[in-house]
């Protein structure tokens, strides 16, 4: 009896033994496989080129003799002082600025609406996400047309009320404006996002509020609002972050022009290493653009982080 005993016990240690394996592999190994090849994917593909970045931009970079000639700050103190440079970071701002006025709130407004259809909502969302299946350059081509001076329907439009036809993408003042506007019209993935976390909403909570005679503008301000509030801020840094990375729609509508009037940080950079082929300058404009767009966001989360406490 006493021998079985024993034997019960030592079989009884060595499950114990194996279950503690099992776990410590399932909870503790597991993950970290799994997760292995995306981390070493995302430093190489992501974390590694920021790190060549910054070490191209202390060399007067030569593609043929690499890394070329060591100059230290130079590219970055040489960029500081060009001009052109200053008025690509003012472009940017004063296309970001344009984006939020003009285009960061309308999404909302139209999830608002489409929240207090009833048969016609699926139809109607159905026509929101419509534009975004169209390309980028499918959509700046027919933009392009509607700005054109000479048979665009802009100036049709602006006739019938009596104002002289303006040149639109060809005029410093009003390029800007133009490269913005089209998002005036709203629509996309963005109302789409806004529309699920409004119906997310906990329908006792506006059951509650519509007995206490909270409904109407009252109920979007008060119940609706404060509850997609995540959502909007979300939403709202990637649009500083889109703004500020604008590169591809302000260079299909006038490659930086006119006289350098739609040139943003983008544009800059894109030029800096395609035409000028300046790669340490380049290097240095990237790794500035990166370290304002990083200071920006951890900014707004400070903002946001405080409002919550």
């Amino acid at each position: 009896m006493i021998g079985e005993k024993r034997i019960g016990k030592v079989k009884k240690n060595y499950k114990n033994i194996d279950t503690d394996r099992g776990y410590f592999w399932r909870q503790k190994i597991t993950p970290w496989v799994i997760l292995a090849l995306p981390i070493i994917f995302t430093i190489w593909l992501r974390y590694y080129p920021i790190l060549r970045a910054f070490f191209i931009s202390l060399y007067k970079y030569d593609p043929i003799n690499r890394p070329g000639t060591f100059v230290g700050l130079e590219n970055y103190i040489n960029m500081f002082q060009s001009q052109f440079y200053w008025d690509a970071w003012a472009n940017t701002f004063i296309i970001l600025f344009l984006q939020i006025g003009m285009t960061f709130l309308i999404p909302i407004i139209q999830a608002l609406f489409l929240n207090e259809l009833g048969k016609l909502q699926k139809t109607f969302t159905t026509l929101y996400i419509i534009p975004a299946l169209i390309p980028a350059v499918v959509n700046v081509i027919i933009w392009k047309w509607i700005w054109h001076p000479d048979y665009g329907i802009a100036n049709s439009i602006v006739a019938l009320f009596g104002v002289e036809s303006q040149t639109w993408l060809s005029d410093p003042k009003l390029v800007l404006f133009c490269i913005v506007f089209p998002g005036v019209l709203g629509g996309g993935l963005n109302v789409l996002l806004y529309l699920a976390a409004i119906q997310s909403t906990s329908t006792d909570v506006l059951e509650s509020a519509a007995l206490d005679g909270c409904v109407g503008w009252r109920k979007i301000v008060y119940i609706i609002l404060p509850n997609i509030k995540f959502m909007i801020f979300i939403q709202f840094i990637m649009a500083v972050i889109v703004a500020m990375n604008a590169l591809d729609v302000p260079y299909l509508y006038a490659s930086g022009g006119p006289s350098g009037a739609s040139t943003t940080q983008g544009i800059y950079i894109f030029n800096t290493f395609n035409k000028d082929y300046n790669y340490g300058r380049g290097s240095a404009a990237s790794i500035i653009m990166l370290i304002i767009v990083g200071i920006v966001t951890l900014m707004q989360m400070h903002f946001e982080n405080a409002e919550r406490e």
